[in-house]
């Protein structure tokens, strides 16, 4: 695994986990890496300095949890995501772009949208979260 210090093309700077470089260069090469901010896919490497662990940043490290422990966090987390909230598929943006202008009730929804609809959003005030993939399956 490799992480990689991004920056979209507005500007906002965020983190990514890749299997390797290869992975990150055909994952941006075909537009799937976006901004968790705008959600532009125009994304490029940021300017990263190694990791040099200082003194005492050994113990520091160990209290984070294990690659496995994280991965068992985000499918519990989606877990209570799908379980909590009604998918409304493609018509995302518009539900809650309604519920945020008083138009229908508010209730907790999942769905789909794409970058320039994220973005919109986020540029309308809008709070939006992705919901992480589902991490790989143990062999």
């Amino acid at each position: 695994m490799i992480r990689y210090s991004l920056r979209c093309e507005q500007g906002h700077a965020f983190d990514m986990w890749f299997a390797d470089g290869a992975t990150y260069d055909a994952l941006a090469g075909e537009g799937h890496v976006s901004c968790p901010e705008c959600g532009s896919a125009r994304v490029e490497k940021a300017l990263m300095a190694p990791g040099i662990p200082r003194k005492g940043a050994a113990q520091a490290m160990s209290n984070a949890p294990a690659p496995r422990e994280v991965a068992r966090m985000i499918s519990r987390y989606r877990a209570k995501v799908m379980a909590e909230t009604t998918d409304v598929g493609r018509r995302f943006p518009e539900k809650v772009r309604d519920m945020h202008e008083g138009l229908i009730d508010h209730a907790p929804i999942r769905g789909e949208a794409t970058p320039d609809e994220a973005k919109s959003l986020a540029e309308d005030g809008i709070a939006i979260l992705p919901v992480p993939p589902e991490p790989p399956k143990e062999n």
